[in-house]
Parts: C-alpha cells; sequence; structure tokens
C-alpha cells in the first residue's frame, strides 16, 4: 500500500501532477492511479518516482511507499 495523504503532498510540492507523471513513466494516467491505489509501483519505479519527487530521507520513502 503507499500512503494517499503523503504521496499527494509530494507530488504537489514536486510542482508537478499524477497525470505528467503517468506521461514521464510511459503509462496512462488510468494505469499510474491504480499503481498507487494498490501500491503495484516496481522497485525501479518507486527509485524513479522518489528521485523525480525529490523523496531523499529513507524515513520518507517508507513511510510513503511502506505504508
Amino acid at each position: 500500500m503507499i500512503n494517499q495523504n503523503r504521496f499527494n503532498g509530494a507530488v504537489r510540492s514536486a510542482g508537478t501532477t499524477q497525470s505528467r507523471l503517468a506521461v514521464e513513466m510511459k503509462m496512462s494516467a488510468n494505469t499510474f492511479s491504480k499503481k498507487k491505489k494498490y501500491g503495484t509501483f516496481t522497485i525501479a519505479q518507486v527509485k524513479w518516482l522518489c528521485s523525480r519527487l525529490e523523496i531523499v530521507k529513507p524515513e520518507d520513502k517508507c513511510d510513503i511507499f511502506l505504508f
């Protein structure tokens, strides 16, 4: 599972949207939304998201992606 509130906050803090992230990840907005809802991002995708959203603290990564 993903901590939806923390993830959405990180997206807003990065000045982007889920739709833009989906395009950058070469997937539909629908697919991105489902992956977020069910926590099915791959490790590579989580690493990319952390880099893109500037989530650098290990505890923040765990709080968001290992909820």
